[in-house]
């Protein structure tokens, strides 16, 4: 018998990314992972439904083998056997899975904390448009620390062109963001990048600061995450 393979895929993930325990369950507020992600395909008679966890780890944590829909009995009458296991191409997949995995923990990442980093934007905007030449004196740090914020946080999520980023939620110019990147990071608010790659580590500097307007960070969800009170 020839097998054919007919692949279909779907990601299933809560808008939340971390549940909320029992008081008493556990020793911080926030729990195991609630997203996932799952992959469904037939090969052969036989439906393949795999689903991995977010984080995802190397392979799933879930598969389940059944008759596909419409599978004839004899095709099916010797169970699922050693050459049918063989037709599962795991490791292109679960390459495909961490990959959406990664997508969804961004996504919940960014709805936690967007209120937070759009008033952070929302104050660079402001402070750029009322004094769009600072002359020899300059910005302050503080505009810096949170410019500095903003990118690491981008940074932190992967985005290949953070500077971009910065710039579409601060609605001010991609020169401009990338110039106050250059002098965050020229004083002291960001640690030094390698070159070609995008540095966005905080400096204690620029947390000492972040903290006096009272942002604090979170350990709980990754050091670069920024929580107001």
């Amino acid at each position: 018998m020839s097998i054919t393979q007919q692949q279909r895929s779907e990601i299933i993930a809560s808008t939340d990314l971390f549940e909320v325990t029992e008081p008493g369950m556990a020793g911080d507020e926030f729990a195991e992972p609630g997203s996932g992600v799952e992959h469904r395909f037939v090969t052969g008679a036989w439906e393949v439904t795999m689903r991995w966890a977010v984080p995802a780890a190397a392979g799933p944590v879930e598969m389940v083998i059944r008759a596909a829909p419409g599978a004839a009995a004899e095709e099916t009458d010797q169970g699922i056997t050693v050459d049918i296991l063989r037709t599962i191409p795991l490791a292109r997949i679960s390459r495909v899975a961490k990959a959406q995995a990664s997508m969804v923990q961004r996504m919940a990442r960014e709805d936690c904390f967007s209120e937070t980093i759009d008033k952070m934007a929302r104050h660079i905007n402001r402070s750029a448009r009322s004094v769009r030449r600072p002359g020899r004196a300059g910005r302050p740090d503080e505009f810096f620390a949170i410019v500095a914020a903003i990118y690491s946080w981008y940074v932190d999520l992967g985005y290949s062109d953070p500077v971009r980023k910065v710039e579409e939620v601060t609605g001010c110019s991609w020169r401009g963001v990338a110039n106050w990147i250059r002098l965050a990071r020229k004083k002291g608010m960001l640690a030094e990048a390698n070159p070609g790659r995008p540095g966005g580590v905080l400096t204690d500097r620029a947390v000492r600061i972040l903290e006096a307007r009272e942002y604090r960070f979170s350990e709980v969800l990754g050091r670069y995450f920024l929580e107001d009170d």
